[in-house]
């Protein structure tokens, strides 16, 4: 029988490897995820053949502007800096959140996977900026999710420097 490696156990390989994978800057595509709250700088790259790699600063907001989600596909997820309020639900409905089942509050150093293709939640930093790394595997098969229609931008230059630099003295070579 052939076992899946868990998205916690790869993203703990891309931890390991993010030194490498951050040292000439290159690869690395960015995003400023600004369609709901909260917003986020977004850096991104291919991982391994058959993941995504990404680097978060999130940046905070109101409690009850927080956007429910669910993932494409599983993922995993760190905290790197920083800390939120995170609402867990499940369900299927496309149009309408489900309730949330539970609100926890993860700090810099918690890790969770999200492996249920109709699990979701909602993340909120508290005390300002939180930083994340993240893991997505590829995405379900036939899973119907929202998108958003609103086109998303580029970093600037100058956030992607930020974002590398930051993460470069956290995970030196």
């Amino acid at each position: 029988m052939k076992t899946t490696e868990s998205m916690l156990a790869v993203l703990a390989r891309a931890e390991s490897e993010l030194p490498h994978l951050l040292c000439d800057g290159q690869g690395w595509n960015s995003l400023f995820v600004d369609y709901d709250f909260p917003h986020v700088k977004r850096l991104w790259r291919e991982y391994d053949g058959a993941y995504r790699l990404y680097l978060h600063f999130i940046y905070s907001c109101e409690k009850n502007e927080a956007m429910y989600h669910t993932h494409s596909g599983p993922s995993a997820m760190k905290i790197v800096d920083g800390g939120y309020e995170m609402g867990v639900g499940y369900g299927s409905n496309i149009l309408s959140p489900p309730p949330i089942a539970a609100t926890l509050i993860m700090s810099a150093g918690s890790t969770y996977e999200m492996s249920e293709v109709y699990g979701g939640h909602y993340v909120r930093p508290v005390g300002g900026v939180t930083v994340t790394i993240m893991v997505a595997g590829k995405p379900w098969e036939n899973k119907i999710s929202p998108k958003s229609t609103k086109a998303l931008d580029p970093l600037s230059d100058s956030d992607v420097e930020m974002i590398l630099s930051y993460f470069r003295n956290k995970y030196p070579q």
